[in-house]
């Protein structure tokens, strides 16, 4: 494993080597043998010094346990390292991790502007030994968390100065911190202009192979929908009756452009969207997702395919933790043109957006031809879901791991 090495305070040890080396051989010349003794000692110890600590470290790897965790803000997880030395100890050391700040030990509260939070733990190993090393790390906020620098500092037994080694290999480990499930406290309705697999009590369309009775013939309905077993016993005729169903599949559109410019406000969004997903997950309702985020391929928007169940919340969780509101973004009225270009639109859509006059004038063209759910409550003075009793969902990590 590769270290970067930096020294510091090794010039003082030569000085006093080449000054202690004088003074013995002066009081070896004049005969004192004690004086000469104690300098001899002296040479000794900084001699050890100096070859210790050109040595210390070499052969030190250090490997990270799981290469990437999932968990929900709030909740607990551990940065476990094994560590695995060489021949020559290492005393009294510091080791100083770097993570991103969606994660933070339990124990700290303070927030941090940085974006970078800087984790020091004591550090010692034996030679030809093996250490284990767990962080008990909590979820922050939304987002993504790797490691970004390892290092280890090792100061001098006798004197000032010390030994920096900073990890020159790039460390394959991240948490992704899901944002929080909240319920939708409201009702996504089908659409009964196409024909679908949901049970819907108005709708054009019937399930054929879901009878569900017979009613009496009337001249309007079909021959082959007479029931003629039923018309015999009785003794009338009687006409089949099917499950009328609809198409209830729905795409989450999220405005990640901020109306006041604000950090709260993307959150806020981001939320709104996995409530939605996540009443979709407990009722099996396919759903696509786009993020006008801009993407490099065919589509230049963040685009989620259409699936239903807990893969498909899954993959939208992982989505929803890499984002953030850094990333460059594309107008939100041209994503809406191109997808409605392309004929991606269900019959049902959501806009997670704030309201203007052309998001609105849009959304009244599509509402002659789907069913479409404006949702800028994010920007509402009463704070809709903010000032409701919030309960626990039955979603946690157990319905997110595939």
């Amino acid at each position: 494993m590769k270290w970067i090495r930096y020294e510091h305070g090794f010039r003082s040890i030569h000085q006093g080597m080449a000054i202690t080396a004088v003074f013995f051989l002066f009081a070896f010349i004049y005969m004192q043998v004690w004086l000469a003794a104690c300098f001899a000692a002296v040479f000794a110890m900084l001699a050890f010094q100096n070859i210790y600590f050109s040595k210390v470290g070499k052969d030190l790897s250090v490997s990270f346990r799981s290469k990437q965790k999932r968990i929900l803000i709030g909740e607990s997880e551990e940065l476990v390292m094994d560590f695995e030395n060489g021949s020559v100890p290492i005393w009294n050391g510091t080791m100083t991790i770097s993570l991103e700040d969606a994660v933070a030990p339990n124990s700290d509260h303070t927030k941090h502007y940085s974006g970078i939070y800087d984790l020091t733990i004591p550090f010692a190993i034996g030679s030809n030994k093996k250490v284990e090393i767990r962080v008990p790390l909590e979820g922050k906020k939304r987002g993504l968390s790797r490691v970004t620098r390892v290092m280890l500092e090792i100061p001098h037994l006798f004197g000032d100065g010390f030994v920096n080694m900073e990890l020159d290999e790039a460390v394959f480990y991240q948490s992704l911190v899901y944002p929080k499930v909240r319920p939708l406290g409201r009702e996504i309705k089908s659409s009964p202009y196409k024909p679908g697999e949901t049970e819907r009590k108005q709708s054009l369309f019937m399930d054929a192979f879901q009878p569900i009775g017979t009613r009496d013939y009337v001249p309007t309905d079909r021959f082959d929908q007479i029931h003629w077993t039923a018309s015999a016993r009785m003794q009338k005729l009687q006409t089949k009756e099917f499950l009328p169903v609809s198409s209830q599949s729905v795409t989450l559109m999220l405005n990640t452009i901020e109306k006041d410019r604000g950090f709260l406000d993307f959150e806020k969004k981001v939320e709104r969207l996995v409530s939605y997903a996540d009443y979709c997950m407990k009722n099996n309702i396919p759903y696509a997702v786009a993020i006008n985020i801009r993407s490099f391929g065919k589509t230049p928007y963040l685009w989620l395919p259409s699936g239903s169940g807990k893969v498909q919340f899954q993959k939208l969780m992982v989505m929803l933790a890499k984002i953030s509101d850094k990333h460059a973004k594309l107008s939100f009225e041209e994503m809406l043109r191109q997808l409605e270009g392309s004929g991606q639109i269900p019959q049902t859509a959501v806009l997670i957006t704030h309201e203007n006059d052309r998001i609105k004038s849009l959304s009244k063209q599509w509402q002659k031809r789907y069913e479409v759910i404006l949702d800028n409550s994010h920007e509402r003075n009463e704070r809709v879901w903010d000032n409701q009793i919030m309960e626990e969902t039955e979603t946690d990590l157990t319905s997110l791991s595939v």
